[in-house]
């Protein structure tokens, strides 16, 4: 091997490339390992010899993972707080006295005295803990908020040293932490920036076509600057959801934002031309054994997404395909979803699955199933194809649409599936199947004066 020049080494090594388990796993019902494989050859061969090592560096991080800072970084500043402060300024670092400076400024500029803040139990501000800030680390009032792991700055010096950064295609970032400051007065602020300088900082030393969060439903909401807009998400018990952008390259991206007049920078959605949002928002099954479960509302992160691409970003570069995965989700909420889905004019490809994939025994156990019945679960997934159908009906693609349904795994709901498309084409719809569970729209084959549904 030694004598090989590194051409062939490098053709050697590409056989030991594949698919990352991020975009393998994504269809299943998703946890924090999306990420996880116990299948490494790449990462095996990298550690063989130093010149190995060499030659599988621009493919063996074209993948990246960056795992969210898993400790409490925010705390709350009241009066007290402030008070507990006092008597301990000895020991204060120098950014916690200028917390205290300042705090002390501002109790003294107000009618009221530190007592009465207390008793009225408000918030004076909402501060970021620094490595030195050792009373505010051990305050019981810290809180944990999206932030980039503090071995991000030795991966980044590592992008740059090594020229990896135009290598890297895929940024996978996750956490398994809840986010519990939704109601925490005027953290908003504060929090905003906090996120918009994360997104900023990783798009600065990486560069990827593919981003995905895989993280529970408040801390996604928190790391796209929404809200889960749902006052029962206790119900559905949704441990992480995943959210997948991807764009293709532009070559002239600056003078193509110029032109297009597009407001770069503002948060995740803003930060590039995505052409493809995929969300998989896991399964809905334990919200069915809740008392008058139709009435239950899911987390409506999606939903606020695509209305945010509604609003805030021109045709350009708004997404051209999309694809929704679930586990028997309301047929409600699925409504809900699509009636946005509806605004955002530049679709051409949508990929549905709302039925367990075939990896998912589900069904298969009664614990998990608990006091659900079955005839409720099909129920709502055939409720839920009407209303995908209505929508493809009456969507008006910009070129020829395509049509995907992942269930279509299963001969039965292969079926039934067809049976709506075929009503679609009783109508006079011009939908044309290409395969098992995808259809492509042929509007030189619609019917004058088709009826719509």
């Amino acid at each position: 091997m030694d004598g090989l020049p590194n051409e062939l080494l490098i053709h050697i090594a590409s056989y030991f490339d594949a698919e990352p388990p991020s975009v393998k796993k994504f269809t299943h019902e998703p946890t924090v390992d999306l990420t996880v494989s116990d299948d490494q050859p790449l990462k095996a061969l990298s550690q063989v010899s130093w010149r190995w090592r060499n030659v599988t560096i621009p493919i063996l991080f074209r993948f990246a993972r960056i795992k969210l800072e898993s400790d409490p970084q925010w705390v709350q500043i009241d009066a007290r707080l402030f008070k507990n402060m006092q008597s301990q300024l000895r020991t204060l670092s120098a950014h916690e006295m200028q917390i205290y400076q300042r705090m002390r400024s501002k109790l003294k500029s107000t009618a009221c005295s530190a007592s009465s803040e207390i008793s009225d139990g408000l918030p004076v501000e909402f501060c970021y803990i620094q490595d030195d800030d050792h009373f505010l680390r051990s305050s019981p009032f810290t809180q944990w908020s999206p932030q980039l792991p503090k071995t991000f700055e030795a991966f980044a010096k590592f992008v740059s040293d090594y020229g990896v950064k135009r290598h890297i295609e895929s940024a996978v970032v996750y956490t398994n932490e809840e986010y519990e400051l939704r109601h925490v007065t005027r953290a908003d602020v504060s929090l905003y920036y906090a996120i918009s300088d994360l997104w900023n900082q990783i798009f600065s030393y990486l560069d990827p076509v593919r981003v995905v969060i895989a993280a529970p439903p408040s801390a996604l909401a928190r790391l796209l600057d929404t809200s889960m807009l749902s006052a029962d998400t206790w119900a559905f018990d949704m441990k992480c959801h995943y959210l997948e952008l991807r764009q293709t390259r532009i070559k002239n991206f600056h003078r193509h934002t110029e032109d297009c007049g597009r407001q770069h920078g503002h948060g995740l959605v803003n930060i590039r031309p995505w052409t493809h949002l995929g969300y998989n928002e896991g399964s809905s099954i334990t919200a069915y054994s809740t008392y008058e479960y139709h009435l239950k509302q899911s987390p409506k992160i999606l939903y606020l997404l695509l209305i945010r691409l509604c609003k805030e970003v021109q045709d350009c570069c708004n997404i051209r395909s999309f694809s929704f995965i679930a586990v028997f989700p309301f047929s409600t909420n699925v409504l809900t979803m699509i009636r946005a889905l509806q605004k955002v004019r530049t679709l051409r490809s949508i990929q549905f699955q709302v039925a367990p994939g075939e990896e998912n025994k589900l069904l298969d156990h009664p614990q998990r199933i608990g006091k659900a019945q079955l005839s409720d679960l099909w129920l709502e997934w055939n409720e839920s194809y009407s209303a995908i159908a209505r929508f493809l009906a009456h969507y008006d693609f910009q070129d020829d649409g395509e049509f995907e349904s992942s269930d279509c795994h299963h001969p039965t709901l292969s079926n039934d599936v067809d049976e709506k498309f075929e009503s679609l084409r009783e109508r006079g719809i011009g939908w044309t199947k290409t395969g098992r569970g995808s259809w492509k729209r042929e509007p030189n084959l619609d019917v004058d004066d088709f009826e719509l549904i």
